[in-house]
């Protein structure tokens, strides 16, 4: 086949390969647009979980209602993506052990801790703090398993030296009208 036409060819294929690729990503992001406006309306400002879980759920829940006011999604979209991201990190940094997964884990923690923080009132913030550390540490313990602070040091074990074999081989081309034993004797008489 000659040259030119596999290049058409190959340019045909890449061509359409983009089209589709094209319209899967249209139909992911309008899918995506579809998932983010159907969220269920959560009452991101209003305290409504109870016990243990509101002294961590309630501040955050008020941070992200004081501080999503301009965006152009609605605080319990915010709020939504806030725990699936979460739940995200926590499940896939213990199945898949991967350190960006555990740095968003890392990330998700320490911006909750600090919603806590900031967002609890001055007579019970290092209370409130204090049971938000706790809780990611428990949790953390799931996400980052089989975390080693440890550098991997990687050796090589030889089983001695390599034994290198070297033959000499000498190769002398051979000139047909150069001077040969036959010639030398012929040029002596």
């Amino acid at each position: 086949m000659a040259n030119w036409i596999k290049a058409v060819s190959a340019v045909a294929v890449f061509s359409f390969v983009v089209l589709l690729f094209n319209g899967a990503v249209d139909v992911l992001l309008d899918a995506v647009h579809h998932i983010l406006t159907a969220v269920p309306d959560v009452q991101v400002g209003d305290n409504t979980s109870t016990g243990v879980w509101a002294t961590i759920d309630n501040p955050v829940r008020s941070y992200i209602a004081a501080h999503s006011t301009g965006l152009p999604i609605s605080a319990s979209t915010v709020y939504t993506i806030w725990q699936v991201t979460g739940l995200f990190s926590l499940i896939a940094g213990f199945i898949t052990r991967s350190n960006g997964v555990r740095l968003t884990w890392a990330a998700w923690g320490c911006a909750g801790i600090a919603m806590v923080w900031t967002t609890t009132p001055d007579a019970s913030r290092t209370v409130a703090t204090a049971i938000a550390v706790l809780a990611w540490t428990f949790a953390s313990a799931f996400a980052l398993r089989g975390l080693n602070l440890r550098p991997r040091v990687f050796t090589t074990v030889h089983t001695g030296a390599p034994q290198i074999t070297v033959q000499p081989q000498i190769h002398v081309p051979a000139q047909p009208n150069g001077p040969g034993p036959d010639n030398v004797r012929q040029l002596g008489r």
